[in-house]
């Protein structure tokens, strides 16, 4: 069998562990996992001394160049020169705007561009949901409807005074119902109260996604002395997934020790990246995994919160997020390098890592792009 990619000597990372194996590729899409010592392809990516992956996917991202003045180049700086295959804007633009979105960022694009529909159809008004006449549930379904899942994955709200204004929890209860309407997850940004989170997490259902969930702000998952809430245990049993969602001023060191000590899940990691913080703190998706790798997560768990967990949560799990034959040809190709190297959380707080993510080739559908 001739292929027409071999990524060949890696060592493949996934939730059950490492093995030595080479990724065949034919048509975009992976033909063969085995030792392909012998085999014939147009191309080789030779993978000795690195590790691979399914393609890493970032939940929560900005990559619409429109009119927020937040959106990044979804391919330079958040997708595959980052090792990155698939990212999800993540709520940058609602329905007045789904058209301009998939003209500018997702169709030219080499990474798969996804995204959270904003309930608010004008994204551009300010407070994003600080307007009863920002919300129409007609307009939302019917884009969705229109999109029909080739680009929208679900909905996105923000659940926060600095975005609600005096709105409160309205916001998140239109969009639970429009998620409920349209059978899709809703994302839900927590942050600032009101609205307090309890009234938020009542709100939602199973699947449906709270990003920042290891914020340090007054009002989160958290009470006094590091104990989760009441109702953050009830969610959890509830099936919500919680995302990392780092941005400028979502992810803290602390908060995240006090919440694997308590035993809180992590559903997968994103970086919110946007332009006002991918120079800093986050940089990118490598930089946000290497930072949980010093919090203690191993680096398979790493793997899977960047590729199995957030494939599922957008229903995308039958296709991406996993290395098997017949899948889409979305494969990482990184390693791993000593540090010392200064890791800094939204809160300031820096720690030394001891070794970092470095992404080193990105295949896309079996197209193969370096950092």
């Amino acid at each position: 069998m001739t292929f027409d990619l071999i990524v060949r000597g890696g060592t493949l990372v996934d939730p059950r562990g490492e093995r030595r194996a080479d990724v065949g590729v034919v048509g975009g899409r992976i033909a063969a996992i085995d030792d392909l010592a012998g085999a014939a392809a147009g191309e080789v990516l030779d993978a000795a001394g690195s590790l691979v992956s399914a393609g890493w996917i970032d939940l929560h991202a900005h990559v619409w160049v429109g009119d927020t003045g937040l959106g990044i180049d979804p391919d330079a700086r958040a997708g595959v020169r980052t090792g990155v295959t698939t990212v999800v804007d993540a709520g940058s633009f609602g329905a007045a705007h789904c058209d301009d979105f998939v003209a500018g960022s997702a169709a030219p694009a080499a990474t798969r561009v996804l995204a959270f529909l904003n309930i608010s159809v004008d994204r551009t008004r300010k407070p994003t949901h600080g307007h009863f006449d920002n919300f129409s549930t007609r307009r939302t379904l019917a884009t969705l409807e229109r999109d029909g899942g080739r680009h929208l994955v679900g909905l996105k709200v923000l659940a926060s005074q600095s975005h609600c204004g005096v709105m409160g929890a309205e916001p998140v209860k239109l969009a639970a119902q429009a998620g409920r309407l349209a059978a899709l997850p809703v994302m839900c940004h927590i942050g600032n109260a009101p609205p307090v989170i309890d009234e938020v997490l009542g709100l939602l259902r199973a699947g449906d996604i709270i990003t920042h969930c290891w914020h340090g702000k007054p009002g989160g998952l958290l009470g006094r002395g590091g104990v989760p809430l009441p109702a953050t245990l009830e969610a959890v049993d509830r099936g919500l997934r919680f995302d990392l969602g780092h941005g400028s001023e979502s992810f803290a060191f602390a908060t995240a020790r006090a919440a694997r000590a308590a035993g809180l899940p992590l559903h997968s990691v994103s970086t919110d990246l946007h332009r006002r913080n991918v120079d800093g703190p986050v940089h990118d998706m490598a930089t946000t995994m290497s930072k949980l790798l010093q919090l203690g997560f191993s680096l398979p768990e790493v793997v899977q919160l960047s590729t199995e967990g957030p494939a599922e949560a957008i229903g995308r799990g039958r296709d991406l997020g996993t290395l098997a034959v017949g899948r889409e040809a979305d494969v990482t190709v990184f390693r791993i390098e000593p540090g010392p190297v200064a890791l800094r959380d939204a809160e300031g707080e820096v720690l030394t890592g001891e070794r970092r993510i470095v992404p080193v080739a990105t295949v896309r559908a079996g197209r193969v792009f370096r950092p």
